[in-house]
């Protein structure tokens, strides 16, 4: 503002000095908004910074956010959605890179609610600044869960023990060895996420910062690929906005 608006000499700084302002709000319906929690409001998880709701997965286990399979594979749910920003890709190989695995050994489920972790809105890029720390310290969660495991069922400290392609062995004895999928397989880790397993340093980083085929291009490509716009449910409405003058 300057001086010579409104024809009144008056400076920006005292304008906003002499200034108010009141803002009410209020909630309604709280009840409605499935991904936000019950009407005593929503907390958040402090390790997976996660919603806390009765309509999700619990964000305080890391069985709601990886899944090991008897064939050695693993499923990550993600809170995050595909919007063409690449992350059903990169989010992948940041879980495929703590949990010492393949980017073959990896998949995700399209996001749901009920089986997948709140993550909050998918906000393009930021599905990694915000999603990626979030899969990084489950995976890494995962990973130590599974080394205990290993642990036990090979008789050695974990401090012995290496990963390569979700195949844990004995140093210096190869042949001593079990894989994820043998320790886990198809069953629940029923370990809580606590946030606090140390992630890898990025230096040794094989997979994350490497060229890796996009996982949503082929069914892009061949016409298969269900955007948003396109999903349909029994019983669907639609509604617009009519105005009137």
């Amino acid at each position: 503002m300057s001086n010579n608006d409104f024809g009144v000499g008056i400076e920006r700084r005292t304008f906003l000095k002499a200034g108010g302002a009141l803002v009410i709000g209020a909630a309604v319906a709280p009840k409605l908004l499935a991904q936000e929690g019950q009407s005593d409001g929503a907390a958040i998880n402090a390790a997976s910074g996660a919603a806390l709701s009765a309509f999700e997965p619990n964000p305080d286990q890391i069985d709601s956010w990886i899944a090991i399979h008897a064939d050695n594979t693993a499923t990550i749910f993600i809170g995050h959605h595909e919007l063409g920003q690449g992350i059903s890709t990169t989010l992948l190989q940041i879980a495929a890179e703590e949990l010492d695995l393949d980017m073959a050994q990896v998949k995700s489920v399209p996001l749901e609610t009920g089986k997948t972790p709140n993550q909050g809105g998918t906000y393009a890029s930021a599905g990694i600044a915000r999603g990626g720390p979030r899969i990084r310290l489950a995976a890494a969660e995962g990973r130590q869960a599974l080394l205990k495991l290993a642990s036990t069922q090979l008789g050695v400290p974990i401090e012995k023990l290496t990963v390569a392609s979700g195949v844990v062995s004995v140093m210096g004895n190869p042949g001593q060895s079990v894989t994820y999928g043998q320790l886990v397989g198809d069953r629940r880790f029923s370990v809580p996420f606590t946030g606090h397993a140390p992630i890898k340093d990025y230096r040794t980083h094989k997979i994350v910062g490497a060229r890796a085929p996009r996982v949503d291009t082929p069914a892009k490509a061949s016409g298969k690929y269900v955007y948003m716009q396109h999903v349909r449910v029994p019983g669907m409405l639609h509604g617009r906005v009519v105005r009137h003058r």
